[in-house]
């Protein structure tokens, strides 16, 4: 259970880190058209993978910190990031971009087994 956490912990700062720095960079590159077609839709859509980014990266300093709350956190935030994965592969999918699709449903596949093995071991 020890390397699973430090594993767990680990991954919830990658993908936290990952998630604001991907927002940053397409928002700094206006690469999100939708904030002049879509203004409101879009900006709840970033707060809400913000708040997501925001639990992760508390939900990981937790795992490296040994906090019992970190597992409960944690299986909150993957059901944000399986939504978020879901819903994001289905845009990506729409442009055709399937290399983004693919990178999503392997987030996916790590996050829903991360998930079942903390399950196993609680």
């Amino acid at each position: 259970m020890v390397l699973m956490r430090k594993i767990v912990g680990v991954y919830s700062l990658i993908i936290g880190f990952a998630i604001i720095a991907l927002w940053t960079v397409l928002l700094m590159s206006g690469q999100v058209p939708e904030l002049v077609t879509e203004p409101l839709s879009i900006h709840f859509h970033i707060a809400a993978e913000i708040l997501m980014a925001g639990l992760l990266i508390i939900c990981g300093i937790g795992f490296m910190k040994k906090k019992k709350w970190s597992i409960k956190l944690f299986q909150v935030s993957s059901g944000l990031v399986i939504y978020s994965v879901i819903n994001s592969a289905g845009y990506y999918a729409q442009s055709g971009n399937l290399l983004m699709v693919a990178m999503f449903m392997v987030l996916l596949i790590i996050t829903v087994s991360i998930l079942m093995r903390l399950w196993i071991d609680i």
